[in-house]
């Protein structure tokens, strides 16, 4: 190899630089006492998903700041797994301001009332389980005794709105439901465990998104078969949902995972040419055209969020993710 192309080559290597960017990226210092306000502050520093973690945080605290009405949303899974218990937490506190989740989020927090999940394992063999009357999501066992209550439960429920809206001749609402599912969990010994039951307490709206699928789904059709007439107005749902977001002045989106929850609150916000603070949580990826894997800048173009900075999207499992966000951006405050 000659002496020109050896200094060719050498040149690529070190090829001179702007300083294009901002900031020093850095992790926590742990040699210093632990302070929980600095250990999150870290995050926007830490760069990858820390830093739009850190910026999540911050956008929730702007959220917060400007008196924003936070719409919180979550797929079902976020029910099933202990994230529950904080949605429970943010609710309970008034912390958030209205709910969209999906039907598997509703009944399996009103399941948990009657009875705990359990720790399971990810690789359990389904034949043994499924002989044993247990169910797995996940690394998380659910007996089937849970789910046999809640036929009874969602019956209940179920024939005591039919009557009450026979008697009146009014169409039957998703809300209805939802509503009435949240007003007898009062008689459950682990009511204040549930979201369900303190967004019924605290008047915050809580709409299931599709209602009509899961156990509640599959009770609706045996459900129908005695009542034929039995209907429910899906539309009123949408005209709630739509007159809420255009009635505030400020709206925040905070969504865990994607599917239904996800596209039902960020169509509505186009009504307003987007929410005004929008974090996303989940793993879903942008190449698959999902509507998960959708990023900000996506949903910028459908008039779904704003068209500024105040939006980001955290790559991550919401198991993870979400403790820390509720930590840094409504605990410490």
């Amino acid at each position: 190899m000659d002496k020109t192309s050896v200094e060719k080559a050498k040149k690529q290597f070190l090829k001179k630089s702007k300083e294009i960017g901002r900031g020093k990226i850095s992790g926590y210092d742990f040699d210093k006492p632990f302070d929980a306000e600095k250990f999150f502050e870290a995050y926007k520093d830490t760069g990858f998903q820390a830093t739009n973690l850190g910026k999540a945080i911050d956008i929730v605290k702007e959220m917060r700041k400007n008196n924003s009405s936070i719409i919180l949303g979550f797929t079902s899974n976020m029910g099933t797994c202990g994230i529950r218990d904080i949605i429970t937490y943010l609710i309970k506190n008034k912390l958030v301001n209205f709910i969209v989740t999906s039907t598997g989020g509703l009944e399996e927090d009103i399941i948990k009332t009657y009875g705990n999940f359990l720790h399971g394992d990810f690789e359990a063999d389904g034949a043994k389980l499924r002989e044993n009357g247990v169910n797995r999501t996940g690394n998380i066992f659910v007996p089937n005794d849970r789910y046999i209550w809640y036929e009874k439960f969602c019956n209940d429920t179920l024939k005591q709105v039919y009557d009450e809206h026979k008697k009146s001749g009014k169409i039957i609402t998703g809300i209805d439901i939802v509503q009435a599912l949240g007003k007898n969990l009062e008689k459950m010994e682990k009511k204040e465990e549930s979201f369900t039951y303190w967004c019924h307490k605290n008047n915050i709206p809580l709409l299931c998104e599709p209602l009509n699928d899961g156990a509640t789904g599959d009770h609706m059709y045996f459900f129908k078969k005695d009542h034929p007439d039995f209907a429910i107005d899906m539309v009123k749902e949408v005209e709630f949902m739509y007159d809420y977001v255009l009635d505030q002045e400020k709206i925040g989106a905070i969504i865990l995972g994607g599917a239904v929850p996800k596209h039902f609150i960020m169509n509505a916000c186009m009504t307003r040419e987007g929410a005004d603070y929008t974090v996303y949580i989940n793993t879903g990826y942008e190449g698959e055209g999902s509507n998960a894997g959708a990023n900000t800048n996506e949903a910028k173009s459908w008039g779904k969020a704003a068209p500024d900075s105040n939006n980001v999207k955290v790559w991550g499992e919401a198991s993870i993710i979400f403790p820390i966000l509720v930590a840094a951006g409504f605990k410490l405050d």
